[in-house]
């Protein structure tokens, strides 16, 4: 069901405001894949891939008489403790600096939190800009939990191969030569596949100590995607053995590394290296501009960005691996988190950043990111 109202007016056009929990939503979808960048989390597959979690929907949008100009999605459900929670991963998103449209919309969530009787809205920009100061102004608060990565290495492939080999660190390019000499060999899977990557993928969470999802959630997300053809999923095999694998979400002129699984076997082959090359080839060949490698180390993240050179020694091992690959290290938003009960909105304001960093507060967050 949409809703439907009339908004601001921009110069000769009117704007509305519709609310709505469409699934699948293709005029969003399509103002989405319109924007730069990769705004999966946003998208109506999104929203159905973390119904299965138990998350509701509803999406904002604003519109002028020939198109959506601006929106987002929330993602809702209740909390122990805190009651229900709407979360906004990766948005708002509107065109490009428009400040008019993104001061209606954080006006919009307050409204919606306030007749959906949400206990809290959380909202992670997709990236630094006028929304940031607007969300300030309106008595959102920085919130120290991360909900989603707020660093990230991003490649940049519109340049040649050989000129995106060479920005990488010499022991990576070797590494990727060693892969494709090594008897390491890559190619595109299929959702046949995926419990083979299920495997990998949980053989790297009990060694790094995450938690992942089960089989089921990665073949429910497969069929999601599948009609728009935005996920793919790789493989390196050894002698015929799948040894690494990663699962992709691309949109726009992004493609992300959502999730890597690794056997742990065969370091000196390099699958991992050899599959990430791989990768790198297949996005280009299909047009995209960016590969966002999804996550490092937010301070390694700050320190490397104030400094003129990489001490390699002192980053862990997954960060390390991905500045090595020459891509772009960017800084993104933090949450921002507003709470609708005023009583609630003073404690926050006077004790969140302490409370923010408790177990109890780090293992909510992580509901957030997992469930």
């Amino acid at each position: 069901m949409k809703r439907t109202a009339p908004l601001i007016h921009q110069g000769a056009n009117q704007l509305t405001t519709a609310i709505s929990g469409l699934e699948p939503d293709s005029a969003w979808d399509e103002f989405l894949a319109q924007q730069s960048g990769n705004h999966h989390l946003q998208s109506s597959q999104w929203a159905a891939v973390k119904k299965m979690n138990g998350w509701n929907t509803k999406r904002i949008t604003i519109s002028n008489p020939q198109s959506v100009v601006g929106g987002a999605q929330l993602l809702i459900r209740k909390i122990r403790y805190f009651g229900k929670i709407a979360y906004i991963p990766k948005g708002p998103v509107y065109r490009k600096d428009d400040p008019q449209i993104a001061d209606a919309l954080v006006q919009q969530f307050k409204k919606l939190a306030k007749t959906e009787r949400i206990s809290g809205l959380i909202v992670q920009p997709f990236e630094p800009g006028i929304i940031t100061e607007i969300l300030s102004n309106h008595g959102f608060r920085n919130c120290p939990i991360e909900t989603s990565p707020t660093a990230t290495v991003i490649l940049d492939m519109r340049s040649e191969l050989d000129d995106i080999l060479a920005k990488m660190s010499k022991g990576m390019r070797n590494k990727i030569r060693r892969g494709m000499t090594r008897g390491v060999t890559c190619r595109l899977g299929e959702r046949k596949d995926l419990p083979a990557f299920h495997h990998l993928l949980r053989q790297t969470a009990q060694r790094r100590g995450f938690t992942t999802f089960d089989l089921e959630y990665f073949e429910h997300m497969w069929d999601t995607f599948l009609p728009t053809k935005s996920m793919q999923l790789f493989i390196a095999d050894y002698q015929g053995e799948p040894v690494a694998a990663q699962f992709c979400i691309h949109g726009g002129n992004t493609i992300i590394a959502k999730q890597i699984g690794w056997s742990g076997k065969h370091s000196k082959r390099h699958p991992n290296e050899a599959l990430d090359w791989f990768t790198i080839q297949w996005a280009k060949q299909q047009g995209y501009e960016f590969y966002d490698l999804e996550g490092i180390n937010r301070s390694d993240a700050e320190v490397i960005v104030q400094s003129d050179r990489i001490d390699y020694a002192s980053l862990e091992g997954p960060t390390q691996y991905k500045i090595r690959l020459g891509g772009e290290v960017t800084i993104l938003p933090t949450a921002f988190c507003f709470f609708t009960n005023p009583l609630l909105r003073s404690l926050y304001s006077r004790i969140g950043t302490h409370l923010a960093r408790t177990q109890f507060m780090q293992k909510t967050a992580g509901r957030f990111r997992t469930g």
